[in-house]
């Protein structure tokens, strides 16, 4: 299939308080346009139970360049670079409605037997049915894992609950990123121009402490 492209506006619900798109919103958009394009070809969450297979998020690396309004139009770009034996890389292009890229972003998906709740061994009929593109919206080498340095390490624990919990079962992906906003220092502002997220595991509805990593450049 290749790229995918998906049109959608930016909603109240994806700025933040200066009424520019949020971290939270990009992130939110990206994730809807993957889900999507996963839907066209029939492996969305919709049809879960018809595959026995869902898509777990490992990683993210966002770059905004320009930050819209609410009710903005964007289009979305979207493509399947890389197939391994258990995950995918899946890179975005943001476009606003002048045709400005605003936003480029890699990610990480591992397949998942929903099943049995382990990791899938991704078939080259899959891979074919989603297409693949041999383009990076990165130049520099993306590795998919962050090291935590002591010193720059802040923790606050936090109890999970049943509002935290998505269509897989566990925390939504974009839920860490409203957790590590509560434990920034308040002269840290928001919104960043590189974002990077790396989940180590799936959190469920139990007590966990949540390790935040900043670094201020």
């Amino acid at each position: 299939m290749g790229v995918f492209e998906y049109k959608t506006n930016i909603r109240y619900q994806d700025i933040n308080e200066d009424n520019q798109l949020s971290d939270k919103g990009i992130l939110n958009i990206l994730s809807e346009a993957a889900g999507a394009h996963s839907q066209k070809i029939g492996y969305s969450v919709n049809e879960i139970e018809k595959t026995g297979y869902t898509w777990m998020l490992l990683y993210w690396k966002i770059r905004a360049f320009k930050r819209p309004c609410w009710n903005t139009k964007l289009t979305i770009r979207t493509w399947p670079r890389a197939f391994e034996k258990v995950s995918s890389w899946r890179d975005f292009e943001v476009y606003d409605e002048e045709g400005n890229l605003i936003v480029i972003g890699t990610t990480e998906w591992a397949l998942i037997d929903a099943k049995a709740g382990r990791l899938a061994k991704i078939t080259e009929e899959m891979a074919n049915e989603y297409g693949m593109v041999d383009k990076k919206v990165f130049e520099e080498e993306v590795i998919g894992r962050l090291k935590p340095d002591e010193d720059e390490e802040r923790k606050e624990e936090y109890t999970t609950k049943r509002r935290d919990i998505d269509a897989n079962h566990h925390v939504n992906n974009v839920s860490y990123l409203e957790f590590a906003y509560n434990v920034f220092p308040e002269d840290v502002k928001l919104d960043f121009k590189n974002l990077e997220i790396y989940y180590k595991k799936q959190i469920k509805l139990r007590r966990n402490s949540i390790y935040i990593l900043f670094r201020r450049e």
